[in-house]
């Protein structure tokens, strides 16, 4: 999907699409959750290799995530 997010970002976008039954999304950092693997601070995937092969749009990932929730 075109955009980027942060998993807090999108916690929060599915929490509003679901109708927000009284969830309270509150944000935090990952040296709260210590983990053996080592993993990057920031990584968004790049998709000009899928487009430039397949000639295809990419829809916007809030828009995604509306029709997923939207299917349930």
């Amino acid at each position: 999907n075109e955009g980027v997010c942060s998993w807090f970002d999108f916690t929060k976008m599915i929490a509003e699409y679901a109708g927000n039954r009284g969830c309270d999304v509150q944000p935090c950092h990952s040296d709260e959750f210590p983990s053996k693997v080592v993993r990057p601070s920031y990584s968004v995937l790049d998709k000009t290799k899928f487009k430039e092969t397949f000639g295809m749009g990419v829809p916007y990932w809030t828009d995604s995530l509306r029709r997923c929730i939207g299917n349930l």
